[in-house]
């Protein structure tokens, strides 16, 4: 997304942030809170496991995102052991619910599958992340009146909700 945004194929890109540009001008807009999460047959699922801890996690088996991200940042830092890899949430959702991997995933999107009992957080209170989502929009040229106007109603619409 960020190559299409410098190359000029795309007008406005939405990403996570992560790293920065400085053929890019990049404007704020909303931060999903991420919680690792378990489906139901994984073992870690329906009961509470207070020991948990980031080396703990290491031996399970770890779906994430192969491109880099927060998710990816975070998945190095801990040295998780990623036997699966997605493009999107809805892949990383899917393995998440085969009950063979752990993987992060937003609690928005997480919610109607925890709701069923499909999937569940592991200890939220401690494996967790927040995830801040940014527009962005080429520095040189300078983008166009629409591209603009359309990147200040992004900014002020997510602004409302903030």
């Amino acid at each position: 997304i960020e190559r299409g945004v410098m190359d000029g194929s795309y007008h406005v890109g939405i990403i996570p942030a992560h790293r920065s540009s400085q053929s890019l001008i990049y404007t704020d807009l909303f931060t999903e809170t991420m919680l690792l999460y378990c489906g139901a047959g994984h073992p870690l699922y329906g009961a509470q496991h207070p020991a948990l801890d980031w080396d703990s996690l290491r031996s399970y088996p770890f779906a994430g995102l192969g491109y880099h991200s927060p998710n990816m940042e975070l998945s190095h830092r801990a040295e998780l052991t990623r036997t699966a890899t997605g493009f999107d949430q809805e892949s990383i959702a899917t393995l998440i619910l085969s009950g063979r991997f752990l993987g992060f995933l937003p609690d928005h999107y997480a919610e109607a599958f925890e709701r069923t009992g499909r999937m569940q957080a592991v200890q939220p209170d401690q494996f967790h992340y927040e995830c801040k989502f940014v527009s962005m929009v080429r520095r040189s040229p300078t983008p166009s009146r629409a591209t603009q106007a359309f990147q200040d109603c992004l900014a002020r619409a997510h602004a409302a909700q903030r």
